[in-house]
């Protein structure tokens, strides 16, 4: 799969730090300077809770509701994965060109070679981020401009969007694999949207909200059933999670994680 072998070869490139080849000569804006260089922060949720506590019954009310939230843990991992390609650029001089800021920069290896261009347009009062990579794998396989993330940011950071793509075998073009949204009003308050898809398709919806000291997490599933809630407080280190709408369907845990009746913690 062609994709797999682009990112084999980032994970080579990573590993051994070859040196940069720098392209682009346009002179850059001498009354602007280029955008900050995005992390993903913005859309990884904070699961210090379940991090730091790990279960100690396989059974209980909080081992089921650590798994469930600890699966939120592949919006890190995913977008973790892609920001080592946009730190890359750290170490490039970004050209401004048509209105966008640009980096550009390649790598080969072992008759590989990926070019990546990354740009920021200035919209107003967002950014538009977008990641472009051409490969040829030496062999008669290329691609060119494969468009592997997208972002639209509000300047201030307190919104904005990112779309991770992957490629498509059969039709060689690019496809999302996760959408992730958000939105924060200060430092302990943030709510994160984020869309897993199979094949062009949503097949799973994380909703993820934390309130200061109070967190949520939604899991949509097409059957709504099927749908999961987890809720902690990481100050009473209390929570429960629920199946559906049923509230008769909520399982809790009090601050020594062992399973009680959720009216005993206020559930």
């Amino acid at each position: 799969m062609r994709n797999s072998r682009v990112i084999t070869l980032f994970s080579v490139v990573l590993l051994f730090s070859f040196a940069l080849i720098s392209c682009g000569d346009d002179p850059a804006s001498a009354n602007e300077d280029p955008p900050v260089l995005p992390t993903f922060e913005n859309i990884e949720p904070d699961l210090s809770y379940f991090e730091s506590n790990q279960p100690q019954q396989s059974n209980s009310n909080y081992s089921e509701a650590y798994y469930y939230g600890v699966g939120l843990g592949s919006i890190a991992f995913t977008s973790q994965a892609y920001v080592s390609f946009f730190s890359l650029a750290d170490s490039e001089n970004a050209d401004f060109k048509n209105g966008k800021w640009v980096w550009e920069y390649s790598y080969s290896y072992e008759g590989e070679s990926v070019s990546i261009k990354l740009t920021a347009e200035p919209d107003g009062d967002f950014i538009n981020w977008e990641m472009l990579w051409s490969y040829d794998d030496g062999q008669g396989n290329s691609i060119t401009d494969y468009s592997v993330v997208t972002g639209r940011i509000a300047s201030d950071g307190n919104s904005g969007s990112w779309t991770f793509n992957t490629l498509n075998p059969d039709t060689n073009e690019e496809e999302p694999i996760l959408i992730s949204e958000w939105s924060t009003s200060g430092e302990n308050n943030l709510e994160i949207e984020t869309d897993y898809y199979d094949s062009g398709s949503v097949v799973t919806t994380y909703t993820y909200t934390q309130n200061d000291n109070e967190f949520t997490v939604f899991l949509s599933d097409t059957d709504e059933e099927n749908d999961i809630t987890v809720f902690w407080d990481d100050e009473a280190m209390t929570g429960y999670y629920q199946m559906g709408s049923d509230t008769a369907n909520r399982y809790c845990w009090d601050s020594n994680f062992e399973d009680v009746a959720c009216a005993s913690v206020g559930y």
